[in-house]
């Protein structure tokens, strides 16, 4: 991963990054709110949740809202984004922050939940592979990971007209002009994978349970479980 730039980039957009999401993300209730709220009804309540690439804190956020009793742990290389998320959380003691790149060491003790969000995208395969290996290894018996990220059709003839289509709705919007251009240099980083893909790669790590539970065009999220509970 291009730690350097990718920090750079997202160190840039920080204060804004919160109120910008709906802009980016056309399926934004469904793609957050429903799918933490199927998750939070469909298995146990986790005691220790570490969010990967955590940014502001927003994925955490509409997690904290379910599980609020659980400890959180945010990791993300860009210290200006996690001041955010401290801004998010002030008060709670149950939250804390880590400045850590997490694709070189998954520097983690056991979690029962791990969760990321649009972030592992931007990692190589072999670096993804290694990740999914780490995250295996870190959960216990029944542990879950799950990714809220950007994925690929598996045609790239369908991805280009699933970009074409979400970048018109993003050109349409009130995004001011110079928002969309740091984005599309943020989308220059990139390095997306087809959902089967990311399954695959998931069950080589040694999940039991591997499902794409949501997907709308670019945006999918993916729940695998370490055994069948």
């Amino acid at each position: 991963m291009d730690t350097d730039r990718i920090k750079e980039r997202f160190d840039l957009v920080a204060s804004n990054y919160d109120s910008q999401r709906r802009k980016f993300i056309p399926c934004y209730d469904d793609y957050y709110l429903a799918m933490v709220n199927f998750i939070a009804q469909s298995f146990s309540e986790p005691k220790k949740v570490v969010d990967l690439g955590a940014g502001t804190g927003l994925l955490t956020s509409f997690f904290y809202q379910r599980y609020p009793q659980a400890q959180y742990t945010l990791i993300d290389i860009s210290e200006s984004m996690l001041e955010v998320a401290k801004e998010r959380f002030d008060g709670i003691d149950t939250v804390l922050y880590r400045v850590s790149d997490y694709s070189n060491k998954l520097d983690i003790a056991e979690a029962d939940l791990i969760i990321s969000g649009l972030s592992i995208h931007h990692l190589s395969n072999d670096d993804k592979q290694k990740l999914y290996n780490d995250i295996f290894q870190k959960l216990p018996e029944n542990g879950m990971f799950v990714n809220f990220d950007q994925f690929n059709a598996e045609s790239a003839y369908v991805n280009e007209l699933y970009n074409k289509f979400w970048y018109a709705q993003i050109v349409d919007s009130d995004l001011p002009k110079n928002e969309h251009e740091k984005w599309l240099k943020r989308r220059e980083l990139d390095q997306e994978n087809t959902i089967d893909e990311t399954k695959q790669m998931l069950k080589n790590a040694g999940f039991a349970i591997v499902e794409c539970i949501y997907s709308y065009m670019k945006f999918g999220v993916v729940i695998a479980q370490t055994k069948k509970a």
